[in-house]
């Protein structure tokens, strides 16, 4: 991973990374109630943190904690109900999310204020 920034702690606007992501036709596991989206990546806490932020329906007006830690997304995420498609058990949610929460480390490893249009990463 990139080098970890040594300012804040709790990342500005300007401290993001983003790429727009988008379901495939035929996708089964896409795992957002959204067909497309963005994926943001900041250090929070000198770690980097994952979000999705729908682009239509859903909370819009809050971005949406993505994480292999289900506690701690939990935890972040509490009284939003409307962003993941339904899942039988906890193993189906991190087989649906674990690609889009590496792709936005990998996307945290870009300089802050990245904006990614395309599946560059």
């Amino acid at each position: 991973m990139g080098a970890v920034p040594a300012g804040n702690v709790v990342p500005e606007a300007q401290d993001f990374r983003l790429q727009k992501i988008e379901r495939a036709g035929g996708e089964k596991d896409w795992p957002f109630v959204a067909d497309s989206g963005m994926l943001a990546c900041a250090f929070v806490f000198h770690q980097p943190a994952v979000y999705f932020l729908p682009s239509e329906g859903g909370s819009k007006d809050r971005a949406y904690v993505i994480d292999t830690d289900l506690y701690g997304m939990a935890f972040a995420n509490i009284g939003i109900t409307d962003v993941l498609k339904p899942y039988d058990n906890f193993e189906q949610l991190l087989k649906r999310i674990g690609p889009y929460v590496a792709l936005g480390r990998r996307l945290c490893n870009q300089p802050p204020g990245t904006i990614v249009s395309g599946s560059e990463l």
